[in-house]
């Protein structure tokens, strides 16, 4: 928000607003376009102008103009193939770590059975410990 020259009043909304293009000072290259604004400030009744805006504009010979189009098209086309791979490699991983899952489950599975046949062989062995140990008692008594 600029601010009135005579009192320091801030101004919010222009009265009227236009566009403004400025030639280039000596050695600077280009053109440059400002949108002035006209201010009226409320408390004194100064009229100010204000620049709102700028943007540069460079003139180009028509060939330069065409190579950057061009260079830029095949960017543009770089990166779409780019992001085509990327997309590519995000489900490879999601594959990947669907297969790394199913391993680590598998795995898990296996190491379960492994245990649960020795723990199904140690309670083998103490059945027939038990059993044993049944007939010495009965013969003891």
């Amino acid at each position: 928000m600029p601010n009135c020259p005579k009192c320091g009043n801030k101004e919010s909304i222009p009265t009227r607003t236009f566009n403004v293009i400025v030639e280039p000072v000596k050695g600077e290259r280009g053109m440059t376009e400002r949108r002035v604004g006209m201010y009226t400030c409320a408390k004194c009744g100064t009229k100010f102008p204000t620049v709102i805006s700028k943007q540069r504009y460079l003139i180009v010979a028509e060939e330069q103009l065409k190579a950057i189009q061009d260079e830029l098209s095949s960017v543009k086309k770089g990166n779409e193939d780019l992001g085509a791979k990327v997309q590519g490699m995000a489900q490879q991983q999601r594959e990947m770590e669907d297969a790394m899952d199913r391993t680590a489950k598998e795995n898990e599975v296996k190491r379960l059975q492994a245990k649960l046949a020795e723990l199904e062989e140690f309670v083998g062995y103490l059945r027939k410990e038990k059993g044993e140990l049944e007939q010495k008692a009965s013969r003891l008594r």
